[in-house]
């Protein structure tokens, strides 16, 4: 059994519904049943007892659950020890996010600063590629995650990993896909965006290649608002290769392979507190957390 999987059974049976339960750990629902589950199954007992209002412990999770909570606590009790025989690391933190909290997978970088930094408060803002470099400087936030490698000096980067995004192509524009090209793509309506967002620069430059240009009817910034016009078929689309597949298992669209690029993922802060113990910290678990699996 795993830390996380203590962590949700706790988590389930201290709220009682699995849906407050995946907000309080930044989960996805069908995630946090998938780690009970495998609990359960590993334990060889049900822990709940799944009913229409909510999650009931069952008597072996009411009786296993005291040992569970002994095991979490020691385990961080573990960490705060280990820290206290070095140079204590403490302060605050702001962390932007610049996309969905599950890809950037908060829920571990939690668990990794609750365990071998308990003196480091978190916090989390809502950050852009964009606008990350404005942030850093205004103190809005002490690290972001960003899309590319386009900085200014001021700003350090670290290169977590290379995330795939797709070319969604609206399921009745398609036809055979295999027949495309990019001149057949770029003639057919977009969804573009009007900032300098890393995903359509790339895109841009492909196209440049082929001598061509996207043409746009729609423009839009958000990736949820970008998603759910994929999921209407108003044009083609760039997203991330995960939300390009829900479209696609939706029906919505085909993925148009050729299209494929690879965008850097890296938590970026601003170059003049690169000896600041509290950043470098963060960075080392947090480049922790992606070097585990690289697949993740």
């Amino acid at each position: 059994m795993e830390f996380h999987q203590l962590t949700a059974f706790q988590t389930v049976a201290r709220t009682g519904n699995l849906t407050r339960a995946a907000e309080a750990l930044h989960l996805s629902q069908s995630a946090l049943s998938t780690q009970i589950k495998n609990l359960e199954e590993e334990l060889g007992v049900a822990l709940f007892a799944r009913q229409a209002k909510g999650m009931r412990l069952t008597r072996a999770g009411e009786t296993l659950l005291p040992h569970a909570e002994t095991v979490l606590e020691k385990t961080t009790e573990l960490g705060r020890t280990a820290m206290s025989l070095r140079e204590e690391v403490a302060g605050k933190l702001s962390i932007g996010l610049n996309t969905d909290p599950t890809f950037l997978r908060l829920n571990r970088v939690i668990r990794a600063f609750t365990t071998t930094l308990p003196q480091v408060t978190l916090t989390f803002c809502i950050s852009q590629t964009l606008s990350t470099e404005a942030m850093l400087k205004r103190g809005e936030m002490d690290m972001g995650f960003a899309f590319g490698t386009s900085f200014s000096p001021g700003v350090r980067s670290l290169q977590l990993a290379t995330t795939p995004v797709s070319v969604v192509v609206p399921r009745h524009l398609a036809g055979d896909p295999a027949a495309l090209d990019w001149p057949a793509v770029a003639a057919m309506p977009w969804i573009w965006t009007t900032c300098q967002c890393p995903f359509h620069l790339l895109c841009q430059k492909r196209m440049d290649e082929a001598g061509v240009r996207p043409n746009t009817v729609t423009d839009a910034v958000d990736e949820n608002i970008v998603k759910e016009l994929a999921m209407g078929g108003m044009g083609v689309t760039l997203l991330r290769r995960s939300e390009a597949e829900d479209v696609v298992r939706q029906g919505a669209g085909v993925i148009w392979e050729p299209g494929e690029i690879q965008v850097p993922l890296c938590l970026t802060w601003l170059s003049r507190r690169g000896d600041d113990r509290l950043i470098t910290s963060a960075a080392a678990h947090i480049a922790a957390i992606w070097t585990e699996n690289k697949d993740g």
